[in-house]
């Protein structure tokens, strides 16, 4: 029920916030009801949508002095919730003359329902609105209320301990969020440091130990330091505090806040990044030493880490990445000396992370914050070796650490009871590791190795290892994996240890050990290593592991995985043993399926390191283009298990394409001048010429056909026959044996469309349409528009006109442009890229088709998924780019270079007439959509599209001009916010401008107005550029 007295002057506010009691208690009655439990959830959501719309009304105002009076928690919170509201939302409502009574009337709320003892989560709900009112306020010219943190204090200071520190708390929070221009903001923070002596008085005498301060409000204080910190305070404000803070740590009641107040400190503040050091880095260096190193004692005593051990945890490791730069110039330091000791307890807590203990992963981002520092420092081991060493000997301690934290536990040790989210936390762990290890192999170099190797190594020197042997090699080999990366490709002893007869000799060839998964992934990771070897003694001892791991098919996947990066970086090296392969190709049938894609990949780059030899490739893949033919014709009678051998024949071909293709990087055109590479495409061609290939490549082309024929609409075959196509095609200077021509490809990709549109068709159409017209970087050049092959243009309008017509068959049914965002984009995408290489013949689709086009990007320009809106735009201002060509004219300005850089991109200018008759048909539409998207119906975050899209079509389309003027006082424009003025004013720097960029801006501001967000600093802050 509502009390009876209302002790707020009424009669200083507005008429409308003054309701009658029965108003009052029929609102009430509304929010009892809701919150009963005998409401079903279907009545509440009725009458929240009433307290919703009662809310947005100017009468309710009103309600927020009778609600918060109440003695019902639930109508306290709607009344201080629904003050939060009108004043963040309906602030115009509010009559300007009454704000200092708005003002009052809060303060006297807020402080009476402290002095009631209301909940907390009702005075939080009003120290929001307080603040919410304080940042309308206090910015204006002059201040309407300069002081509002003094006189919230002063209402709440009669209150529970509890109130002054939670208001100064979220107050800052707000501010911190606050949208508010840089004046405003300049003013409400010079009101703040007006407070900040006052406010800096009641922290500092709050948080320090004294017997009328109960500890849960010196919780709250400390709360609310930290708040502050984190808004800014000034240095000198903090060199007060840290001290106080400091002492603080000695007092176990408060210490986890404490410890929160510090980190804060050390990485928000202006003391972060290492500054502060006499006042904050020694003095906490000199505390761990003398009194915080007893924690991590008394919880490895204890055998557990309590939540004091946790902040204290958390609490050193801020100070180690504070203080990074530091402790590695003052590692000789004992102080120093302790905290390293106290981290590496922490890293290597006993037990296994993720089951228990949870912090020694904390520690990993202070170990690479110390190797950064060691490795941006100006000293080394010349200059100073005492120091260097000393860093040298914790590095490797923590890495012999690491070692012994990343072993998995064995079945005897519990592994089985553990679940799976605590295995996979413990492998995101050991995934983790790498960022820490990489900075310190770049310091320690072989001396990591060096720590670990040689154990390892000794490890195995009994012929039957137990299992925890066998999980301790494995970690090993696990942390010499995650270093790979900065491990030089040179020769390396150590190395040649893990890869040789010590260790790898004497690992298990058979069983399923994790450690056998650990070996065939660190032999994949370092294939490139071998590559830099003297001999190859070592590569074809991992060879034969790797082969015989496919013995085991729950190695299988690993062991492909290896083999495919071995012979793709060892091509040369591995090329002598061609024998040997063929031995693996013949026992293929015992590989699984899945992996048989890996393994002719990894035979046919071998095969490619051999002079073009076509006996080889076609021994290799014939087979497989046979069987793919046997396959295809059982899809009448055994449709699934077709497909399913269809899409594992496809993947396999793909393998083969993909060894079968160089893998260094060449340029896309062959420098005339390198006679070898000249000669090395000669012999290509040579061998593609063999009849063998020829036929070959030409059943392929066949049983490509007949399989998206069967097929065309099903996902998997789809995304097989993508991948070959894109393995088997390629750049006329990057021909294999097997690379087919673009051509024929894409008219089966045509008919494929035409019984299944997709956005995989499509992208791969966008792909073929580019490798027939390939660039070229010739000296010199002919004219873009005459480069281009008449077949090659033939191919591309044919194409297009085919892909173009049967993705709008589609597209143009309702509702289908929302539905299939996925070929939305993919068709836009392809028709840029036609438009891009091919101008000429994208003009050459009929003119229904053209229209029917031009319908669909505009359509595109009004959806409201933001990626197919944006590709819209981008394919209309490529095509008023790219078709309105003009002609070489150096008079005008335009140099030669810019011609040839645009390539064959620019259409003829014989086609310019024809590409500004189609925009001038369909612009007045265009400008609709664009407009429309620009004033608010489209996201905020295409609007730099449409405005690009705008711009170049006035500058194209003079036309354009005068279909604006109709569109914006059009009533399609009907918006409140978009006064005469601002059209205008849009209109004519629009209009009138020479410079594409003032259009820009001009069209940016008026998205803005439309929005109402002329006047936020976000709304300008996110202006795209």
């Amino acid at each position: 029920m509502l009390d009876s007295e209302d002790a707020v002057q009424q009669t200083t506010l507005p008429t409308f916030a003054i309701l009658s009691r029965s108003d009052v208690q029929h609102a009430a009655n509304i929010v009892q009801e809701m919150y009963s439990p005998q409401a079903t959830p279907e009545r509440s959501q009725v009458l929240q949508h009433d307290l919703l719309e009662l809310q947005k009304r100017p009468e309710a105002w009103g309600l927020v002095v009778p609600f918060i009076d109440s003695s019902d928690a639930q109508i306290q919170f709607f009344g201080a919730h629904t003050a939060q509201v009108k004043i963040a939302r309906d602030w115009e409502q509010w009559p300007h003359l009454h704000v200092h009574a708005l003002r009052d009337m809060l303060l006297t709320l807020t402080g009476r329902a402290a002095s009631r003892g209301v909940s907390r989560v009702v005075m939080r709900k009003l120290y929001v609105s307080l603040s919410a009112l304080a940042l309308r306020l206090c910015p204006t010219q002059p201040s309407l209320w300069n002081d509002w943190i003094k006189d919230a204090l002063g209402a709440l200071l009669s209150g529970p301990p509890e109130c002054a520190p939670d208001f100064l708390c979220i107050s800052i929070e707000e501010v911190n969020t606050a949208d508010l221009l840089p004046a405003s903001k300049t003013r409400l923070t010079a009101s703040i440091r007006d407070s900040l002596p006052a406010i800096m008085g009641l922290l500092t005498s709050n948080i320090r130990v004294r017997p009328e301060v109960p500890i849960s409000g010196r919780i709250a204080w400390l709360k609310a330091t930290e708040a502050w910190i984190g808004w800014g305070l000034p240095g000198d404000e903090l060199v007060s505090l840290v001290p106080i803070l400091n002492e603080l740590l000695r007092d176990r009641d408060t210490f986890l806040a404490t410890c929160d107040v510090l980190e804060e400190i050390m990485t928000k503040s202006s003391m972060a990044s290492g500054r502060g050091t006499k006042v904050l880095t020694e003095p906490l260096l000199e505390w761990v030493a003398s009194e915080g190193a007893m924690i991590l004692q008394e919880s490895l005593t204890a055998g557990a880490i309590d939540e004091i051990s946790h902040a204290f945890c958390k609490l050193i490791l801020a100070l180690g990445e504070h203080s990074a730069v530091y402790i590695a110039e003052h590692m000789l330091d004992p102080n120093v000396q302790t905290l390293m000791r106290v981290i590496l307890g922490y890293t290597g807590l006993p037990g296994w992370f993720g089951v228990d203990e949870d912090e020694s992963e904390l520690t990993l981002s202070f170990w690479f914050s110390l190797g950064e520092a060691v490795l941006d420092s100006d000293f080394g081991p010349d200059s100073e070796p005492t120091r260097y060493a000393t860093i040298q000997a914790v590095l490797v301690e923590m890495v012999l650490t690491l070692v012994r934290k990343s072993r998995w536990p064995t079945a005897a040790e519990g592994l089985g009871s553990w679940a799976k989210d605590q295995r996979d936390r413990f492998q995101n762990f050991r995934r983790d590791l790498g960022d820490t290890l990489l900075n310190t192999y770049y310091i320690l170099r072989d001396e990591l190795f060096k720590a670990i190797i040689p154990g390892t190594a000794a490890l195995l020197a009994s012929p039957t290892p137990q299992p925890e042997i066998l999980e301790n090699v494995e970690s090993a080999l696990h942390i010499v994996k995650a270093v790979q990366e900065a491990v030089a490709l040179q020769p390396n002893e150590y190395l040649a240890v893990v890869f040789g007869p010590s260790i790898l000799g004497r690992l298990p060839t058979g069983g399923k050990d994790r450690i056998r998964w650990t070996i065939l992934n660190l032999i994949g990771a370092y294939a490139t290593w071998f590559h830099a070897q003297e001999t190859t003694d070592l590569l074809m001892l991992v060879m034969n592991y790797v082969v015989s791991a496919f013995a085991e098919p729950a190695l299988s996947l690993h062991a492909a995985r290896a083999l495919r990066d071995l012979c793709e970086n060892n091509r040369k090296a591995l090329s002598s043993q061609i024998d040997s392969f063929a031995a693996l190709y013949a026992n293929l049938h015992s590989i699984p399926d899945a992996e048989k894609t890996k393994v002719l990949q990894a035979i046919c780059s071998v095969v490619q390191a051999l002079p073009p030899q076509a006996a080889i490739a076609h021994g290799i893949v014939s087979p497989l283009v046979t069987a793919l033919t046997d396959i295809l014709a059982q899809a009448t009678t055994a449709p699934e298990e077709a497909r399913n051998a269809c899409v594992s024949q496809l993947r396999a071909l793909s393998g083969c394409a993909k060894g079968l293709t160089n893998n260094v990087a060449s340029l896309v055109a062959i420098s005339i001048s390198d006679d070898e590479e000249l000669e090395q495409v000669r012999d290509m061609e040579v061998a593609r010429a063999d009849p063998l290939m020829v036929e070959l490549r030409i059943r392929i082309t066949g049983v490509l056909g007949v399989a998206t024929n069967i097929w065309s609409a099903d996902a998997e075959v789809g995304e097989a026959l993508s991948e070959l196509i894109k393995s088997m095609t390629s750049l006329p200077g990057e021909n294999t044996l097997l690379s087919l021509p673009p051509g024929p490809v894409l008219e089966l990709i045509c008919v494929a469309a035409q019984r299944q549109v997709t956005a995989v068709w499509l992208s791969l159409a966008q792909m073929l349409t580019q490798q027939l017209n390939p660039p070229t970087y010739s000296t010199i050049r002919t004219l873009p528009h005459d480069s281009v092959t008449k077949d090659a243009q033939d191919i591309a309008a044919k194409a297009a006109a085919a892909l173009v017509q049967t993705s709008l068959q589609v597209l143009s049914a309702q509702g289908a442009m929302d539905t299939n965002p996925d070929i939305v984009r993919a068709l836009f995408t392809y028709m840029m890229t036609v438009v891009t290489t091919f101008p000429a013949s994208f003009l050459r689709l009929p003119q229904p088709l053209m229209d029917s086009v031009m319908q669909c990007a505009i359509t595109g320009l009004t959806l409201t998924e933001r990626y197919s809106l944006v590709d819209a735009a981008k394919f209309l201002h490529t095509f008023c780019r790219k078709t309105i060509g003009e002609p070489l004219d150096i008079n005008n300005g335009r140099s030669i270079l810019s011609y040839l850089q645009a390539g064959s991109s620019s259409a003829s200018p014989e086609h310019a007439p024809q590409a500004k008759e189609i925009l001038k048909k369909h612009g007045p539409a265009m400008s609709r959509a664009i407009l429309a998207g620009i004033a608010g119906a489209s996201p905020r975050t295409t609007i730099p599209n449409l405005v690009d899209l705008l711009a170049i079509l006035i500058s194209k389309i003079p036309e354009h001009r005068v279909w604006m003027k109709e569109v914006l006082f059009s009533p399609q424009l009907d918006n409140p916010k978009l006064t005469q003025a601002a059209k205008d004013k849009f209109l004519q720097i629009a209009t009138t401008s020479r410079s594409i960029r003032q259009t820009c801006d001009a069209a940016n501001e008026f998205s803005l107005v439309a929005r109402g967000l002329d006047g936020s600093s976000f709304g300008y802050a996110s202006v795209g550029a």
